[in-house]
């Protein structure tokens, strides 16, 4: 048997057991080790996000959608991947047809296959058999159409759950952008994505990176110059627009990611601070409208404007061989690792309900206490 917390509905969870599934050829049984914890998981937490139809229930579910693990079990004894029993391997959450115009395009997250939508891992309610698709679990059924990144054994599990987060921030900041050697570029938000960004950046040889945060950050900002920020901003106590004008010498940046959730007074900063003719990319999901938004101000300026969720094959692919490859120190920002019986302090922390923790990386592990 496996063994789940089940979400049944806003903040409420419980465990429950669930039969091991018949592995058709090619599907798998994956052994959680770790899962990543982000800011989606708060809103999946709260049901304050839109993922689904209209209508459409999302419970039960198992959350959870930055898994690791080993493989424990294969259907038919081989995937067509070559991925074998005893890998450690990543799970890419979103679950690919590979027949529509979205998998034909290589945006898995644009999937339309399936019964079922969202199409990714940690939404997908326990309704539609075999029910293990969500990270919080002992154990996760992987389907034979699911991409997994294999990691080297020396790789250690936790850290190779900051895979996700840096997949993110290789498309957000690097692939969508078209940051390349010499793009300045500014990075609002230092959360775990928002640092992923300044590694991204910084490997594709951006020559001025900025990151911001708030003056409870500052260990954020800290870690964001270990990584490779050439600035850094605490915009409750410094003027960022005053500062990016003097740093760019009143040109503006050639990109500006916003990673910040929920605030949308950084993407208003954002279209002020991007140079004319630049991107903007927005990453942050808001969960409520941005209020006077100055139209003009993008028009005029000829700005970029471009929404960017998830992340593609390549990105994954990349973010696990620097995860990898060890070059940069992504271990530091783990500070936290809990068992899933803690998922809500998890996300209490995660929200910025104790901010004296100082918490950046969160890890679920399926253990108790």
């Amino acid at each position: 048997m496996a063994t789940a917390l089940v979400q049944t509905g806003p903040r409420a969870v419980h465990f429950e057991e669930f039969p091991i599934p018949a592995l058709v050829p090619g599907s798998a049984l994956l052994r959680v080790e770790a899962n990543g914890l982000c800011a989606s998981d708060i809103d999946s937490w709260e049901v304050k996000h839109s993922a689904y139809e209209p209508g459409v229930s999302p419970f039960p579910r198992i959350n959870g959608h930055e898994i690791v693990g080993v493989v424990e079990d294969i259907g038919g004894g081989a995937r067509a991947d070559g991925v074998r029993v005893g890998d450690r391997v990543a799970v890419n959450p979103f679950l690919s047809c590979g027949r529509c115009e979205g998998c034909r395009e290589g945006a898995t997250i644009r999937c339309t296959g399936w019964p079922f939508r969202p199409n990714a891992y940690g939404y997908i309610p326990t309704r539609h058999e075999p029910a293990l698709w969500g990270g919080y679990a002992t154990h996760v059924y992987i389907h034979p159409n699911a991409i997994l990144h294999p990691f080297p054994e020396t790789t250690d599990p936790l850290d190779a759950t900051l895979w996700n987060p840096l997949a993110a921030a290789i498309d957000w900041a690097v692939t969508t952008p078209g940051t390349t050697i010499g793009t300045t570029i500014a990075i609002l938000g230092c959360g775990q994505r928002g640092l992923a960004a300044v590694v991204a950046a910084k490997a594709a040889g951006a020559d001025t990176i900025l990151a911001t945060g708030l003056s409870r950050d500052r260990h954020k900002l800290a870690l964001a110059t270990e990584f490779g920020a050439d600035v850094v901003v605490d915009v409750e106590t410094e003027d960022l627009r005053a500062l990016a004008r003097q740093i760019t010498g009143g040109r503006g940046f050639d990109v500006v990611l916003d990673t910040s959730p929920h605030a949308t007074g950084p993407l208003l900063d954002a279209l002020d601070i991007v140079r004319t003719g630049g991107t903007v990319v927005s990453a942050g999901l808001k969960t409520r409208p941005v209020e006077n938004f100055p139209i003009d101000q993008l028009t005029l300026k000829n700005i970029r404007l471009i929404g960017c969720g998830g992340s593609g094959v390549a990105a994954y692919q990349q973010a696990a061989g620097i995860v990898a490859s060890g070059r940069f120190p992504l271990s530091r920002m783990r500070t936290h690792v809990l068992g899933f019986d803690r998922l809500e302090y998890g996300i209490e922390l995660l929200r910025g309900d104790h901010p004296e923790e100082r918490p950046i990386n969160i890890v679920i592990t399926p253990t108790r206490g």
